[in-house]
Formats: C-alpha cells, structure tokens, sequence
C-alpha cells in the first residue's frame, strides 16, 4: 500500500487504508514522527473527564476542590 504527496502538502490514502483504520473527513489527528523518519497518525479524542475527576472515582481516595485565590499578574 502506498500514498501520494500532493504538491499541495496533502498525503493523498488508498482506499484500503481509509477502510482498515476507519477514518473520518474533518477529524483531527496527532502527527508523530520518529528520529527513523517513520510517521505516525492517531485520531485526537476528546476526553470526557478530566484526571481529577478520574482520581475522585477511585475508591479510597479523597480529593477536595482547591479554591485558590488566582494571584495578581507579573509585570516584567
């Protein structure tokens, strides 16, 4: 299987991989490039929950909301 580069930039996926990684128009992805130059795609996900509130449904741990005070600006 191979791709094309368009002179526009735009990497042109036989269907065959379109079908195998199931891939949607307009969905975003995660470029990642090895030092070997191998690059990779993975589809960004949103994520429902953020990591306090999965550390909140661990059982045995309490985890209280911090209401800080946001402190004044810096001037440089």
């Amino acid at each position: 299987m191979t791709a094309t580069l368009t002179e526009q930039r735009h990497i042109v996926l036989p269907p065959e991989a379109d079908k195998a990684a199931t891939l949607f128009v307009g969905q975003e992805y995660h470029v990642m490039i090895s030092t070997s130059g191998v690059i990779v795609l993975r589809p960004k996900r949103k994520h429902k929950k953020s990591l306090a509130e999965h550390f909140r449904g661990l059982k045995g741990l309490k985890i209280t909301r911090r209401r800080d005070p946001i402190p004044d600006p810096i001037e440089l």
